[in-house]
């Protein structure tokens, strides 16, 4: 098939067969590096605030129970103002992490485990608002109901957070287990073809070398036949390339030598049955002459 190209075609394709192989691996390497950026900024953002904010929520929820827990328990009004100030302040910082946790969850699993924390949450703030409206009336049991009611629900509402943290921690740990192997799977597949297009490249290299170099070769040694007066070499020039198109022309010089060569030859063969034909009347004449002369002589005498 390669020698139905000329030399400049063949080239051409060589070369844009190696250049279509690069601007492949270039693509594969864009895009896996696409996905390797798009796992590190889900890690980096999403998947670590998640945790973040799931973590800040515990924490701060953690810390207003241990005020609530303090507040329903002192008598100290002015001690009880500064817990009520603090649980306020620490509420509004909290629902912020809500909002955002919220609004970052994804998946079954994880929405399931967020109902959970949210109906222990709900089921805690339900009873603590009904204990302090026995705290506002002064109810003696408050703190028997902290310990016996609002502990348990407050136990219930960490324990769904820490689960929902546990999972949050597992999801990132996936996650970034996902780009080590994305990352990983770059390099093999990125190395892979690039030798693969290394393989190719000296693959047709060397046919398209072999292409050329062979047939040139061919006709330096025809030359070199000829040269040497040897004109009984059989035609090999099919290719339609140039350096066919040059062993075709070898072939029709090499006839046409041999042409001249015999038409040279037979005019030789010519001129030297002629010479011995002359040469032939010459002594047959000489013969005769001789002849007469010795006949004049017998006359004379």
């Amino acid at each position: 098939m390669l020698r139905t190209l000329r030399i400049g075609p063949r080239l051409g394709l060589g070369f844009g067969v190696i250049l279509i192989i690069t601007a492949l691996m270039a693509a594969l390497g864009i895009w896996r590096i696409q996905t390797l950026a798009a796992d590190s900024e889900r890690v980096s953002t999403v998947e670590m605030e998640r945790q973040a904010q799931v973590e800040r929520w515990a924490a701060l929820l953690r810390l207003n129970w241990v005020r609530t827990e303090a507040f329903l328990k002192a008598i100290d009004r002015e001690y009880m103002d500064q817990l009520q100030a603090s649980t306020e302040a620490t509420t509004r910082d909290m629902e912020q992490s809500v909002q955002r946790v919220h609004a970052l969850v994804s998946g079954e699993s994880a929405k399931v485990l967020l109902a959970d924390v949210d109906a222990a949450q709900g089921a805690y703030l339900q009873r603590l608002a009904e204990i302090r409206e026995l705290h506002r009336g002064g109810e003696p049991s408050v703190p028997n109901l902290v310990d016996k009611d609002l502990r348990p629900l407050a136990d219930k509402t960490l324990a769904a957070l820490d689960a929902l943290r546990q999972h949050m921690g597992q999801l990132l740990v996936a996650s970034q287990q996902r780009s080590a192997s994305v990352a990983q799977s770059s390099e093999w597949i990125l190395g892979g073809a690039a030798l693969l297009a290394i393989a190719l490249g000296l693959a047709l290299a060397a046919l398209v070398t072999r292409s050329i170099v062979g047939p040139v070769q061919r006709s330096r040694q025809w030359a070199q036949a000829i040269a040497q007066g040897d004109l009984t070499r059989a035609s090999e020039g099919h290719a339609q390339d140039e350096p066919g198109q040059l062993l075709q022309a070898l072939g029709t010089m090499q006839q046409r030598l041999a042409g001249i060569v015999g038409e040279v030859r037979r005019g030789a063969e010519g001129v030297a049955s002629a010479s011995a034909e002359i040469a032939h009347g010459n002594s047959d004449l000489s013969a005769r002459t001789e002849q007469q002369a010795s006949a004049l002589e017998e006359t004379s005498a």
